[in-house]
């Protein structure tokens, strides 16, 4: 007997997308005949709140946001999960990744924080510009990050690290993370380290949507192809990988779907649920 999900969890960037960063029509059909069977759709992002609501309102049907890996879930008015980083642990972040003068943005729920120039943030730039007055990213672009931290004690998510090629220094920062009691990280390309509370997880956010939605876990369908990734691939009734995901992911995963350049979601949720 089929089984019948209730909720579809999707990743964004190597995954609804394909690589020229556009939603293939194939993947906004299929979301959208999954909508009108009654089928939640939740936009599961690392990036921030309004990036994946604006998205997520590109595919013609109404969608949920689970931002920032997990750490932030907000349906309708209700905030549903807001996992904040202590003042000390944002300030260890800073001192880690300036140890190796990495490129970072230190992210609230709904700002970005960085020092010099912003660089890796023009797809928020480009968010920003697509958005309405009152849901634009707040980006910050400073000299002194201990002002801003103090100025938003207590509000980060998490920070992103950018290697710029420097994959073997990447390397190095991750392990000053092994063994921190409160701080984890992981990655959604080869190219990035993101770092943010130990019990944050894109699981952590979709379980905190299926209590409200009253959804049992094996009424979820996750769909991914990266690192920060793998907890809701591995929590989901049914995880799907994509065809273009890490070998890691692949292995976690109930099924292996086409890439995201051959709307791959699309023909997973074609295959699962309808």
């Amino acid at each position: 007997m089929k089984k019948t999900y209730k909720l579809i969890c999707i990743d964004v960037d190597g995954t609804l997308y394909n690589d020229q960063k556009i939603i293939p029509e194939e993947n906004k059909e299929a979301i959208q005949e999954a909508s009108r069977k009654g089928i939640h759709v939740a936009i599961t992002t690392g990036r921030m709140y309004h990036y994946g609501h604006l998205y997520g309102g590109m595919l013609g049907t109404d969608t949920i946001t689970i931002a920032s890996n997990g750490a932030f879930v907000k349906y309708q008015n209700e905030i549903l999960n807001h996992q904040r980083l202590s003042y000390e642990d944002t300030l260890f972040m800073k001192e880690k990744i300036e140890k190796y003068s990495f490129f970072a943005h230190y992210n609230t729920w709904n700002a970005l924080v960085c020092k010099g120039d912003l660089g890796d943030g023009n797809g928020y730039l480009a968010a920003n510009e697509k958005l309405p007055a009152d849901m634009k990213i707040d980006i910050v672009v400073t000299e002194d990050l201990e002002n801003e931290f103090l100025d938003r004690k207590d509000q980060f998510l998490k920070a992103i690290v950018f290697s710029r090629g420097r994959h073997e220094d990447l390397r190095k920062l991750r392990e000053e993370f092994r063994d921190h009691p409160r701080l984890g990280v992981a990655s959604s390309s080869v190219d990035n380290l993101e770092i943010f509370r130990k019990d944050v997880g894109k699981e952590k956010g979709i379980l905190a949507l299926m209590k409200k939605l009253c959804i049992t876990r094996e009424e979820v369908m996750a769909i991914g192809d990266a690192e920060n990734d793998l907890s809701m691939i591995r929590f989901a009734g049914l995880g799907v990988a994509m065809g273009n995901a890490s070998d890691e992911v692949k292995e976690a995963a109930d099924f292996i779907s086409e890439t995201n350049n051959e709307a791959g979601v699309a023909k997973a949720i074609r295959r699962f649920c309808l």
